[in-house]
């Protein structure tokens, strides 16, 4: 199997993957880039069936916008976050655009999201708000939300969603899995007077423990078997 098929395949698994934590909803998408090209494959937009997208259905595109190849079906609107984050981040092999609820809701009601247990630890490094509502639609809101993300794992967009930008594919699963946990633990314990963030020294070495290469292909190998296709 060529390189290319195997991202095809795995952009496809990964949209699955999300859609089944709840985390993708039905306007999200992702992206894989291939490695030492320009050339990124987008899982498609609002029209198709999340929980069966296949490679056939992923999009073909350069990083400077030009589509390479079109399957079929509807275009993410919000294409562009992909293509401005892989322009400006060489290291983000992996971007998601999620729409998960808890986080959500945290970014809504002006709250950080902040490590609140072990799988959360990664997020010590800051998660940034760009603080605009709106779709992504031009260039323009693409570079400013790029700029928001900087150099971080994962950027609150309020009224909207977050976007996850990450070295490979399995880590951005991971990241995307566990901001949503600690949002929704993060939520939960407000009802019982707050939630206690880890220390920066607590979230430093439960992230080198958690936030790695093997717990990260583990937790991907995990969900893969759940949403895979016959």
């Amino acid at each position: 199997m060529s390189d290319e098929r195997i991202l095809r395949e795995k952009t496809a698994t990964l949209t699955r993957m999300l859609n089944m934590q709840g985390t993708i909803g039905m306007f999200g998408h992702v992206s894989i880039r291939v490695p030492g090209t320009e050339i990124c494959f987008i899982s498609p937009g609002a029209s198709t069936e999340k929980t069966t997208v296949r490679p056939e259905q992923i999009f073909k595109y350069n990083i400077d916008g030009t589509i390479i190849d079109h399957p079929g079906g509807l275009i993410p609107l919000e294409w562009r976050i992909h293509t401005q984050i892989h322009r400006d981040r060489p290291d983000a092999m992996c971007v998601c655009h999620l729409h998960a609820p808890h986080a959500r809701a945290l970014a809504i009601a002006d709250k950080p999201l902040k490590p609140v247990f072990l799988h959360g630890s990664f997020l010590c490094t800051g998660v940034p708000t760009w603080n605009n509502p709106r779709l992504v639609v031009n260039d323009d809101q693409a570079a400013d939300l790029s700029r928001a993300l900087g150099t971080h794992v994962v950027a609150q967009m309020r009224g909207h969603g977050s976007v996850v930008a990450a070295s490979t594919e399995e880590e951005a699963f991971f990241a995307c899995t566990f901001l949503e946990e600690n949002a929704q633990i993060q939520l939960q314990a407000e009802i019982m007077g707050g939630a206690i963030p880890l220390s920066e020294s607590e979230a430093r070495d439960c992230a080198e423990s958690t936030f790695n290469p093997r717990l990260a292909k583990l937790l991907w190998t995990f969900y893969e078997r759940k949403v895979k296709l016959d």
